[in-house]
């Protein structure tokens, strides 16, 4: 584990926010396989180095959106949602092959035991609850925050300040964003969390560890995650 600079440990933690892709489920290889085979039967090829470099951490919209951008071509939003809702059809139809990383079941079943708990994140709700509900996980969310909710895309701290939001509203009125931890894999995601004012842990599920040192604490895996080393925690 290697802390960040900002790490303070002397405010206790009161919230947890989870992204979802890359953190929790290992969806990246098939978000890519089903955008690259929609984005294919529109004459657009995106390889896989190329969506690793520039699609994870950024909503569906942005993606759809930023390949058009990258081709030189336009695309409006009528035919975009459509596009959206294809790729949607193809991953849900996927959903028994997919697998959560390994201590993933385990942390988040010990984070809901103590603390609020949530997901942030750029996916559709369909597609994350589907998940959820196949691997027995969605009773320990209070709420998620998905690219349903029509806010900004990561790197913009939109998602995480609406799940701040929506914490007040449900219990937690005084929350600041100082008192929530984020867990997320991918650059734009530690950059909103940042953004938002958040305390950030960042597992190198999708990128080297060394390319996530912005984050406060950087872990290879959720094995390796340790309570102690997130500072103190606290359900007051």
């Amino acid at each position: 584990m290697k802390r960040g600079p900002a790490f303070s440990p002397t405010r206790p933690i009161r919230a947890i926010l989870f992204d979802f892709d890359g953190v929790i489920a290992d969806t990246e290889p098939l978000h890519y396989r089903t955008f690259a085979a929609v984005l294919a039967d529109e004459g657009i090829t995106i390889t896989r180095e190329v969506n690793d470099r520039e699609f994870i951490g950024i909503d569906v919209v942005e993606s759809f959106e930023k390949a058009f951008r990258l081709a030189h071509r336009t695309l409006e939003p009528e035919a975009r949602d459509a596009l959206i809702r294809k790729k949607s059809v193809r991953f849900q139809e996927a959903i028994p092959t997919l697998k959560l990383f390994p201590g993933a079941m385990e942390l988040v079943a010990a984070a809901s035991r103590r603390l609020p708990c949530a997901i942030g994140s750029g996916a559709l709700r369909a597609e994350i609850e589907a998940v959820l509900r196949y691997h027995g996980l969605i009773g320990f969310f209070r709420f998620l925050v998905t690219a349903d909710d029509k806010v900004r895309s990561k790197p913009a701290p939109d998602v995480y300040l609406r799940a701040l939001e929506l914490f007040r509203k449900r219990g937690q009125p005084d929350l600041e964003p100082e008192d929530c931890l984020v867990i997320e894999d991918s650059i734009p995601g530690i950059q909103a969390s940042r953004l938002a004012g958040m305390r950030c842990v960042a597992v190198a599920h999708s990128h080297p560890a060394h390319m996530l040192q912005e984050a406060d604490l950087v872990i290879p895996t959720l094995v390796e995650w340790s309570w102690e080393s997130v500072g103190e925690l606290s359900n007051s």
